[in-house]
């Protein structure tokens, strides 16, 4: 009798260890958006150009940094997606600093509002990467990354005779708009220029602390006003409160 529960036992482990040798049923492969949005949470705040690219790109990130043939100034820069640069240059026509703006991971389901329908923007990628430099460099780091998504439907509505406002917390927001919470987030960015400054115009460079916003879009009861919010984290309020907010307006014809 014993023998027989030795051998139960030994069937019964290695039963086991083939079983976890075998992927669940369960276990879906990820989506391309899924993959890319792991690769974004995994971008740090003020990573070079090349740290950025090998995140991205991993063992063949070489391959994709290159010297963009319409960039005045030739430093690497990532080969793929939409460009678009705001450098500036002081009176004498010397380099202030470098700023640059990547739209990545175009998404095919949104379709672009300009007049151009091959125009790239925020829009139409899920992605959007900005480095910049300090004053006098040509040393670029990532300052901000944004997520964007399309599918992000927020069913909430705000109620007629409320409005949203700046300043309010969740709390309040959840108060004016139908439902519990205020819905999904279509967008989230990062944004950190603590080490290498933001300036504007003439005015000295200043080193401000690293900050995340989330984005939303909801819709009035009535359905013909637009509001826009953003919220960031208050640190005097210990909690999110509503940063910017703007509306559009359904002309009455």
């Amino acid at each position: 009798m014993k023998n027989v529960i030795k051998v139960l036992i030994v069937l019964s482990v290695s039963l086991g260890l083939m079983l976890t040798g075998f992927p669940s049923n369960e276990a879906v492969a990820k989506t391309k958006k899924e993959t890319q949005h792991d690769t974004f949470k995994k971008l740090k705040m003020n990573a070079s150009m090349t740290s950025v690219a090998k995140v991205m790109y991993g063992k063949n990130y070489k391959k994709h940094l290159c010297d963009r043939p319409e960039d005045e100034v030739k430093v690497n820069l990532l080969c793929s997606g939409e460009l678009n640069d705001s450098n500036t240059y002081d009176k004498s026509g010397k380099l202030k600093y470098l700023k640059y703006e990547f739209y990545l991971y175009p998404d095919a389901k949104v379709s672009s509002e300009s007049d151009n329908p091959d125009e790239v923007t925020f829009q139409t990628v899920r992605m959007l990467l900005v480095f910049k430099s300090k004053e006098h460099s040509k040393q670029l780091k990532l300052v901000e990354k944004h997520w964007f998504d399309s599918s992000a439907v927020n069913s909430k509505r705000v109620y007629n005779d409320q409005k949203i406002k700046k300043g309010m917390t969740k709390k309040q927001l959840d108060g004016v708009l139908t439902g519990t919470g205020i819905g999904k987030h279509e967008r989230v960015a990062y944004i950190d220029y603590s080490k290498v400054g933001k300036q504007g115009g003439k005015k000295q460079p200043v080193f401000p602390k690293a900050y995340k916003t989330y984005s939303y879009s909801v819709l009035n009861q009535k359905e013909n006003v637009l509001y826009y919010f953003e919220t960031k984290y208050s640190r005097t309020k210990k909690e999110y409160i509503v940063s910017y907010v703007d509306t559009w307006k359904e002309d009455n014809k």
